[in-house]
């Protein structure tokens, strides 16, 4: 049998598959084997069309079964911890854990097959195999898209004469199936034909020419830093997640520059120098990532997603580690490189079957933190994220719950019936944000200033209006903490117009002039928003340095000349 049928049957055996996994998900789910049986099917006949050319048929499916063996047993075990595979699913994280067992060990098994025990740290062929990988399924995956698009036009075409076949075939969800594997195989057996045309070496030489650039950002970035201030960095939700993204980007560009050999690495001296400054900086990279997460877990406990990102923050720390050790070897820092690099593969490999493990549960270390923040004192009921508890976080969320439930608190008591008879999240939250309770928690989580005074009528029922649930558990943690972060003063804005106007600062959950809002009394009674003018010496509003110069001194009003275009009874002008 040629090789090409051999690929088209595999092809078409992967499409039969994943058409019956699908179309029997409910039932297979019953039984908790809905998302252990993709996971499976996909890692091997990932790993075996991955694998065949090299490998033989036979060889690469033996491989493919036991790397899908593995994957979808620890799924399996690890769907144990959640009331359904959508549940698992939902979470992300575990995504990324299956994603990575059932890829990663490809490479492994490839070089174990051409070269044995020591093929398993054959830098050589890990990193071509790896990257031939890449090249043939995106290079297949293209094809397969446009020969479908070609397929549906045909068939189109076809219809005009009244000829249905083609088009009921790809409607079909059997037919579009079979048909993309039988594709996907040809397109595969085809590149692999051609390994010495379709080759990863273009693509690695166009990505090393960024380097460069990536060098030139970040050492900007980080000679900024003592001028913005760490406060400003950190203020930003997703500052983690952009340095840990550019630490990760660092490392693909300083493999691909030091290659799979000395004979093949980049020798032009703009280049080097370029890799050995991203590899002494991936280190800075990382530890102001974990300072980030560090800060953010202080304030709010830990989450599934942070319990992630933690994690994925030390793997990018021990790169780091690695590399400055590498750098320290002067002329030998390319192979002291790939060592690394095999290092930590296997260690991120390791580190997904822990991930997937029993033994390991985000979701758990989240629920303990959680509880013990309330239980300390430092997390109202408002903030505890019940909901999240309940949909998400599996039945370590579902123990928390019933933890919680045997306290004898009424504002407690009161959320957990509200999530109980809740039909969806909006209809929770909405349900915290309304009523009497909830204008006694804005009042005693926002600071009125100047001290001493009375609430406004009317104010506090428009700003419980538009503030979600966790706006107002952010400012009521931050009150109680003394760090005030969220503020409301009475000042008088309009001269013109009787009584004051109010300020409301919301450092909790803004990071920018949405956190200003400025309201004024209608001759109804009612508060509305005015449009704010808020003038400073930096492009990114702080509310949170707002609040502190309001918490050092009283705060005072200032008259401002704006020079405006007179429209009749309108008024067009540019702020200064």
């Amino acid at each position: 049998m040629s090789s090409r049928v051999q690929f088209i049957l595999i092809g078409m055996l992967g499409g039969f598959a994943f058409w019956g996994l699908f179309d029997r998900f409910e039932m297979l789910e019953t039984w908790r084997l809905a998302v252990p049986a993709l996971v499976g099917a996909g890692a091997f006949f990932f790993a075996t069309l991955a694998m065949a050319a090299d490998l033989g048929l036979r060889r690469a499916a033996l491989a493919g079964g036991a790397i899908a063996a593995v994957a979808g047993g620890l799924v399996a075990l690890k769907g144990l911890g959640f009331e359904s595979g959508a549940q698992m699913l939902a979470t992300g994280h575990l995504g990324g854990a299956m994603v990575a067992l059932a890829v990663m060990p490809v490479p492994f098994a490839l070089g174990w097959g051409l070269g044995g025990r020591a093929g398993l740290t054959d830098y050589r062929v890990l990193f071509t195999e790896s990257w031939n990988i890449v090249v043939r399924y995106v290079s297949a995956g293209l094809f397969v898209a446009t020969a479908l698009l070609v397929l549906w036009l045909l068939g189109a075409l076809l219809q005009l004469v009244g000829v249905t076949v083609l088009h009921d075939v790809l409607r079909d969800d059997l037919g579009l199936w079979l048909i993309s594997g039988a594709v996907l195989g040809l397109a595969f057996s085809v590149v692999t034909e051609l390994s010495d045309t379709v080759s990863p070496y273009l693509l690695l030489r166009l990505l090393r020419l960024l380097t460069p650039l990536v060098l030139g950002v970040v050492v900007v970035f980080v000679a900024a830093l003592p001028l913005r201030g760490l406060g400003a960095l950190f203020g930003e939700i997703s500052a983690a997640s952009a340095l840990l993204a550019t630490a990760i980007a660092a490392i693909g560009l300083i493999s691909i520059v030091a290659d799979e050999d000395d004979v093949e690495a980049a020798q032009g001296l703009i280049l080097t120098l370029s890799a050995r400054g991203l590899m002494a900086l991936v280190p800075v990279l990382a530890g102001l990532a974990i300072w980030a997460l560090a800060l953010r877990i202080g304030q709010y406990g830990w989450t599934p997603e942070r319990v992630a990102a933690s994690a994925l923050a030390v793997v990018v720390a021990g790169y780091g580690l690695g590399y400055l050790a590498a750098l320290g070897l002067g002329g030998r820092w390319r192979a002291a490189l790939r060592r690394v690099n095999v290092a930590m593969a296997l260690a991120i490999l390791a580190l997904a079957v822990l991930w997937l493990s029993p033994g390991l549960s985000p979701e758990a270390i989240a629920v303990r933190s959680q509880l013990a923040r309330f239980e300390a004192g430092r997390a109202t009921v408002a903030q505890l994220p019940l909901w999240e508890m309940k949909h998400d976080w599996g039945l370590a969320g579902q123990r928390g719950l019933e933890r919680l439930g045997a306290r004898d608190e009424a504002a407690l008591a009161e959320r957990l019936q509200q999530l109980a008879t809740a039909e969806g999240r909006w209809q929770f939250e909405h349900a915290a944000e309304t009523g009497a309770p909830a204008l006694d928690r804005l009042r005693a989580a926002v600071t009125l200033w100047p001290a001493g005074a009375a609430w406004p009528e009317g104010l506090a029922e428009t700003l419980a209006g538009d503030l979600r649930a966790p706006d107002l558990g952010g400012c009521a943690a931050a009150a109680g903490g003394g760090s005030g972060r969220c503020a409301l003063v009475l000042a008088d804005l309009l001269p013109q117009v009787p009584g004051p106007e109010a300020v409301f600062l919301n450092a909790a959950g803004y990071f920018s002039a949405d956190g200003v809002q400025v309201l004024r009394r209608q001759e109804s009674g009612d508060w509305v928003r005015g449009g704010q003018i808020v003038l400073g010496d930096r492009d990114t509003v702080s509310v949170a340095e707002m609040i502190a110069a309001l918490r050092a001194g009283a705060p005072e009003t200032a008259s401002v000349t704006v020079q405006v275009l007179r429209l009749g009874r309108w008024q067009v002008g540019i702020a200064p």
